[in-house]
């Protein structure tokens, strides 16, 4: 493929996720009610064309979140190593989020799970399995029991994330933050009587 195809490329896609994302936050469409003809009339693009560069609208989605979701995490990461404390890193999550609060928003709205924190999830154990660390760093005795505590951290953050999104972002991303560290103490009262 010859380079100005690949710009062509990009810029389609670029056009059809800019659709997507006005829709989304513009309009206040769910996903759910966005339609393949709509995209293709608004970006001005023939139906074959959307279907060249996606399966269908939430396969659009998901690929947006996923690119929200590597910048997110890139400088999630970028914040680590420069050994900021992990509120400045959790922080910037957040900043980022209300920033794009309105892709979020409609997003999460859709039932889905926060995607940065499965990617985020990801990356850290990409960086720090070779030397086997990730279950013993996090204080957990296995692999499948980090699984777990996976499971119940994306949750609970796609739900903590949907709320502040419902109640327009009011708490500083810092303030989040320390809900969230608090939330430990918190479970082991609840379930500890």
């Amino acid at each position: 493929m010859n380079v100005k195809n690949n710009r062509l490329n990009r810029e389609t896609d670029r056009k059809i996720i800019q659709t997507v994302y006005e829709m989304m936050t513009r309009e206040h469409r769910p996903v759910g009610k966005i339609t393949v003809r709509e995209i293709c009339e608004k970006a001005d693009i023939h139906r074959s064309t959307f279907y060249a560069h996606y399966q269908d609208v939430y396969d659009l989605v998901e690929k947006v979140e996923e690119s929200m979701s590597r910048r997110l995490t890139e400088t999630f990461f970028r914040k680590l190593d420069e050994n900021a404390h992990a509120r400045e890193c959790f922080a910037e999550l957040f900043s980022f989020i209300r920033e794009h609060r309105e892709f979020y928003y409609y997003y999460l709205a859709e039932g889905r799970r926060f995607g940065v924190l499965q990617l985020a999830w990801n990356m850290v154990r990409e960086r720090y399995d070779e030397s086997n660390v990730t279950a013993h760093m996090l204080g957990s005795g296995s692999d499948k029991e980090m699984e777990y505590h996976g499971a119940f951290f994306f949750t609970g953050m796609t739900t903590v994330v949907r709320m502040w999104l419902q109640n327009g972002c009011r708490e500083e991303p810092e303030e989040l933050y320390d809900l969230i560290r608090r939330q430990g103490a918190v479970q082991e009262a609840m379930i500890g009587w």
